[in-house]
């Protein structure tokens, strides 16, 4: 930017995301901030920025020619979440999983 002239416009963005900022606000609200910012850059990403369970990131391997970029960095190299038995029912409860037992 130091080497543009005085009057050099800025070029016109594609995409916009405007959020509330005051003294008071919470940065990691999810719903107030986190998750329309995800859905921002998903947009212009256009992919999918969530992390999910190897279950489901098996199921998109076979199902869809692209995959999350989660999926890629972490199940495709065998680096996915390591399990336990409270995460599993978390998940089942949350209606990520499904409930084999």
């Amino acid at each position: 930017m130091r080497l543009r002239p005085p009057d050099w416009p800025l070029p016109r963005p594609d995409a916009i995301h405007h959020i509330v900022e005051d003294f008071l606000t919470d940065w990691t609200a999810p719903n107030a901030h986190i998750l329309p910012l995800r859905r921002f850059l998903e947009n212009c990403l256009s992919t999918d920025l969530r992390n999910f369970f190897a279950e489901s990131c098996f199921l998109f391997a076979f199902t869809h020619q692209k995959l999350p970029p989660s999926c890629q960095q972490g199940y495709m190299r065998m680096q996915g979440l390591v399990g336990s038995q409270e995460l599993r029912h978390h998940a089942v409860q949350a209606g990520l999983l499904q409930d084999y037992t």
